[in-house]
C-alpha cells in the first residue's frame, strides 16, 4: 500500500521522536538501545539524534566489529558542520585540543574526589596532551592522558551530534564550587576535525576499572564504527584522535605550523602540549683529524657538530597571569607577559591595569599601553589587521577581531579578556551582541581612561608627552565618537600655544592662566606651527594680550566642533567673522566697525569689486597690529585645512576637486587700514583711478598674500608669479630712472666744485698735508650724495 505524502512526512516524523531497540548482542531479549533525542542546543531541536536513540539496527561486518548507521538527517549536519559552521580551518586545532584538556581536567577532578577503586596508574599520571605528525602516513595525531571513554560513551559522545560530554558532567556536578577549567559548551567542537582530515580515527580506554581500548572510525558518512583495540596499547586513561588528513590540508603535516596554531590558539592551555619534533644541536668533540699528531701533555683540538634528535616539546610554557591575584604578579612579571604574549620583545608598556568583574558577570583582564606606536598602526591608525584585546573562554584563545569589545579610539591598548559568560556562536568564533558584551566594553573603557589619567598624572612630565605623541590622536577620535566619554577625554587632550611654543598645554592650563574678566577659550586651526603663529587671525587675538591655542593638525578641527564648551569657558575659533573679545563691549565693537567702514569707503568698495568673486565681502577692522589683511570664513564656513581636506575626499571618491565647495565657503576680507600697504593703495586709487590697472593689482596682491597667511592655497600659481614679476619690473624701472638722475646731480655738482677749486689762487709753499686734504675730499665727494655739498663752505 502506498503511502500518502502527508502519511509518509508523519511516519518519519515518528521514527524521528521515538525509541528504537535493537537485538542485544548477549542475550535473546531486546533491549532498549535509543531514547528519544533531545539536541543540547536550540539549533539543534530538529531531531539531530546521534547515540543510542539514532541507531536503528547494528550490523556486524567482521567479528568483532559492529556498524551502526546515522539518521538520515545526520548526514546534512555533517556537511554543515564541516564546511559552513567555521570560517576558518585553522581552528580544528584548538577545538581538539580543548577536548583534550576537557578530559585531563575531568580526570584530575575525578582522581581527587572519587572514591572509587580506580586504576591506580592512570591516577597517578600527569594530565597531558602530545602531538604528532606523521608524513609518510599524512596522519596528524593528538593523544591525551585524560578521562577517556566506555564505548557507550564513545556512542553518547561522538555518534550524537550537539551531544556534549562536557556540559552532561558539569550538570552533574550540580551547583557545588568544584575545581574544573572545563572548555566544551555546544558539543560539535569534535567535528571540526573533518574540516582538515576526510577520515578519523578515535582510540580511547577510559580510567574505570577493567576498561577495555576501542577504536571509533567514521569518514564523516552516514556510519561509523566501533571495535576492541590492541594495537598500540594506552597506557593508564586516555584518548588518541588520529587525523587523515585531505589531500588540501598536507600544511598540518608541518611541525612549524602546529606549532604556530598551538601558540595563537592554546598557549595558555592549563595542561602541558609537547609537539613532535626534529630538534638540531651542536656539540663540541674532539677533532681526531687534527690531533693526530698531537704532543704529550698538549689540549687536544675540539670541533663542533650538529646532532639531530626527535622528541616532545612543550609549547605552553606562558603562564595565564590574569588569573592571578594583582598583589601575586610582579612588574617584571606583566612586562614580560606583555612582551611574549603581543610579540613586542622591543617594547616596555607605559601602564597596565590588572582587574576582575564579579557579579552579573565574571570576568578577568589585564590591559596595556604599549610604550610605542604598534607599526601596523603607524601605517593605519585603524588597521583591520590590527589585533589589540585577545579573548579568551577558559584560558582557550577565541578570537581578537571583536569590533564591539572595544571602541576604535581605543584601538591602540592591548590586553586579554577571559570569561565564560562571553555570548558566543557555536563555532565559538563570533561574540554576539548582549548585555554582557556592553558591561565588558564599559569596563575595559573606564581602566583603559584611568591608566591614561595615571600617565597624565605623573610626576615625570616626560612619559604623558611621550604617549601623547603616539597616541594622542585617538583621544581626538574619542571625542568625536565617544559622547558617553567624551567629558573625560577632553581633560587629556593636549595643544601648543602661543604662550609657550615648545611644550604642550591642557584646557586646564589654558584656564589657569586666563585674563581678568576672559570666558573665552581662544583658539586657530593651521597645518603646523609655524603657520599658526603667523595668522593674522590668531595676531588679532595675541595683540590684545590672550593666548591662542594652536590646532595643527586636520583632526583638530573636527574634533573641536564636539567641544563648544569646557567648564565655565566657551572655545572661540579667531578665524571666524565678527570674533568678539571679552576686553570690549559687543555694541562699542560694531559701531567702531561700522565708522572704519564709512571713512575708508571708497578702499572698501574698489577692494570688494576688482576681488568680486573671491571673497564674501570686505570689511574694515582695527584688530589687526602686523598684517594689512586676513582672511576669516563666516561663523559656519570651513577652515582652509578642512577645505583642503574634503576636496580630498572628493577627489579620491572619483569627483573633481575644482569649485567643489562653490560660494559656500568664500571668505570675508578684513582689511587694517592704518597699514602702509593699505594706505598706499588708498593714494594709488586717488591718483590713478579706479580703472587703472596697477591699483587692480596692487589690490590681488593684497589677498593673494592675505590668502597664503590664512593658510589658503593659491588657486592660480600661475597668475601670481606674473603679478609679483610686474610689480618687480616695475620697480626695477622706476629705480634705474633714480640712479640716472642721481648720477647727474652728482656729474653736476662735481663741474662746479673743479670750477671753484681752478679759480682759486695757489700758493707757492702748499704742504704736503693741505695737498693731502684736497686729495680726501674728491675721493669723499665722488663717494656720497653730491646733493650734501652746495658750496666749499661746506668742507671743514
Amino acid at each position: 500500500m502506498k503511502l500518502s505524502q502527508a502519511a509518509t512526512a508523519l511516519l518519519a516524523s515518528a521514527i524521528a521522536v521515538s525509541a528504537f531497540t535493537v537485538p542485544s548482542r548477549n542475550s535473546g531479549t531486546t533491549s532498549v538501545a535509543s531514547r528519544r533525542f533531545e539536541a543540547t542546543s536550540p539549533a539543534f531541536k530538529s531531531g539531530l539524534f546521534m547515540s543510542d536513540g539514532a541507531v536503528m539496527d547494528a550490523e556486524t561486518v567482521e567479528e568483532g566489529v559492529e556498524k551502526y548507521e546515522f539518521q538520515a538527517e545526520v548526514g546534512r549536519v555533517m556537511d554543515i558542520i564541516i564546511n559552513s559552521l567555521y570560517s576558518n580551518r585553522d581552528v580544528f586545532l584548538r577545538e581538539l585540543v580543548s577536548n583534550s584538556a576537557d578530559a585531563c581536567d575531568k580526570k584530575r577532578f575525578l582522581s581527587i574526589t572519587s572514591s572509587a577503586d580506580t586504576d591506580g596508574a592512570s591516577v597517578g599520571d600527569s594530565p597531558a596532551i602530545q602531538i604528532k605528525a606523521d608524513k609518510d602516513a599524512m596522519t596528524v595525531t593528538i593523544e591525551d592522558s585524560g578521562v577517556g571513554m566506555t564505548k557507550s560513551e564513545l556512542m553518547n559522545n561522538l555518534g550524537r551530534i550537539a551531544q556534549s560530554g562536557t556540559k552532561k558532567f558539569m550538570e552533574a556536578l550540580g551547583e557545588g564550587t568544584a575545581d574544573v577549567n572545563l572548555i566544551g559548551q555546544f558539543g560539535v567542537g569534535f567535528y571540526s576535525a573533518y574540516l582538515v582530515a576526510d577520515k578519523v580515527e578515535v582510540v580511547t580506554k577510559s580510567m574505570q576499572p577493567d576498561s577495555k581500548q576501542y577504536r571509533w572510525a567514521s569518514d564523516a558518512s552516514s556510519s561509523y564504527t566501533i571495535s576492541e583495540d590492541d594495537t598500540d596499547p594506552i597506557v593508564g586513561s586516555g584518548t588518541r584522535l588520529i587525523l587523515h588528513l585531505k589531500d588540501d590540508a598536507l600544511e598540518y603535516l608541518e611541525t612549524s605550523k602546529l606549532e604556530e596554531l598551538l601558540q595563537h590558539y592554546s598557549e595558555f592551555v592549563e595542561f602541558p602540549i609537547s609537539v613532535w619534533k626534529e630538534k638540531t644541536e651542536y656539540k663540541k668533540v674532539p677533532d681526531e683529524e687534527a690531533n693526530k699528531d698531537l704532543a704529550e701533555g698538549e689540549e687536544p683540538k675540539m670541533k663542533t657538530v650538529p646532532e639531530t634528535t626527535e622528541g616532545y616539546e612543550q609549547m605552553n610554557t606562558n603562564k595565564p597571569i590574569w588569573l592571578r591575584s594583582p598583589s601575586e604578579v610582579t612588574e617584571e612579571e606583566y612586562k614580560d607577559f606583555y612582551q611574549s604574549a603581543f610579540r613586542a620583545s622591543y617594547d616596555e608598556p607605559m601602564a597596565h591595569t590588572h582587574f576582575s568583574l564579579e557579579g552579573q558577570i565574571e570576568c578577568k583582564s589585564i590591559l596595556y599601553i604599549p610604550g610605542m606606536l604598534p607599526f601596523e598602526l603607524s601605517r593605519d591608525m585603524f588597521d583591520e589587521d590590527s589585533r589589540n584585546i585577545r579573548l579568551y573562554v577558559k584560558r582557550v584563545f577565541i578570537n581578537d577581531k571583536f569590533e564591539d569589545i572595544v571602541p576604535r579610539w581605543l584601538k591602540f591598548v592591548r590586553g586579554v579578556v577571559d570569561s565564560q559568560d562571553l555570548p558566543l556562536n557555536v563555532s565559538r568564533e563570533i561574540l554576539q551582541k548582549s548585555k554582557v558584551l556592553s558591561i565588558i566594553n564599559k569596563r575595559l573603557v573606564r581602566k583603559s581612561l584611568d591608566m591614561i589619567q595615571s600617565i597624565a598624572n605623573d610626576e615625570d612630565e616626560s612619559k604623558y608627552i611621550m604617549f601623547w605623541n603616539n597616541f594622542g590622536k585617538y583621544l581626538k577620535v574619542g571625542v568625536i565618537e565617544d559622547q558617553r566619554n567624551k567629558d573625560d577625554i577632553i581633560p587629556l587632550l593636549r595643544f601648543f600655544s602661543s604662550a609657550n611654543e615648545d611644550e604642550y598645554t591642557s584646557l586646564d592650563q589654558y584656564i589657569e592662566g586666563v585674563k581678568e574678566g576672559q570666558k573665552s577659550i581662544y583658539y586657530v586651526t593651521a597645518d603646523g606651527k609655524a603657520k599658526a603663529k603667523m595668522s593674522p587671525a590668531a595676531e588679532k587675538v595675541r595683540s590684545r594680550g590672550f593666548e591662542v591655542l594652536y590646532l595643527t593638525e586636520p583632526l583638530d578641527e573636527i574634533m573641536i566642533e564636539s567641544v563648544t564648551n569646557y567648564k565655565d569657558f566657551k572655545l572661540v575659533d579667531v578665524s571666524k567673522e565678527g570674533l568678539n573679545l571679552d576686553d570690549e563691549d559687543k555694541e562699542e565693537r560694531q559701531k567702531k566697525e561700522e565708522e572704519l567702514n564709512a571713512s575708508h569707503k571708497s578702499v572698501k568698495e574698489f577692494l570688494e569689486a576688482a576681488l568680486a568673486g573671491k571673497v564674501q565681502k570686505v570689511k574694515m577692522t582695527d584688530l589687526l597690529t602686523e598684517s594689512p589683511a586676513a582672511l576669516v570664513q563666516s561663523a559656519y564656513g570651513m577652515s582652509p585645512t578642512m577645505q583642503r581636506y574634503m576636496k580630498a575626499q572628493n577627489v579620491a571618491s572619483g569627483g573633481s576637486d575644482a569649485g567643489a565647495m562653490g560660494s559656500f565657503n568664500q571668505a570675508v576680507l578684513e582689511v587694517n587700514p592704518n597699514h602702509p600697504v593699505v594706505q598706499d593703495l588708498e593714494q594709488m586709487i586717488k591718483a590713478q583711478g579706479e580703472e587703472s590697472e596697477e591699483p587692480k593689482n596692487f589690490a590681488t596682491l593684497i589677498y593673494d598674500v592675505a590668502a597664503l597667511t590664512s593658510g589658503y592655497e593659491i588657486e592660480d600659481s600661475g597668475d601670481f608669479a606674473q603679478r609679483i614679476l610686474k610689480m618687480m619690473t616695475s620697480k626695477a624701472v622706476v629705480d634705474i630712472k633714480d640712479a640716472e638722475v642721481e648720477a647727474a646731480i652728482v656729474e653736476e655738482e662735481t663741474a662746479v666744485v673743479e670750477e671753484k677749486v681752478s679759480s682759486v689762487e695757489v700758493v707757492d709753499a702748499v704742504t704736503e698735508e693741505e695737498l693731502d686734504r684736497w686729495q680726501k675730499f674728491f675721493l669723499h665727494l665722488s663717494e656720497v650724495d653730491s646733493r650734501q655739498y652746495h658750496s666749499l663752505d661746506n668742507y671743514n
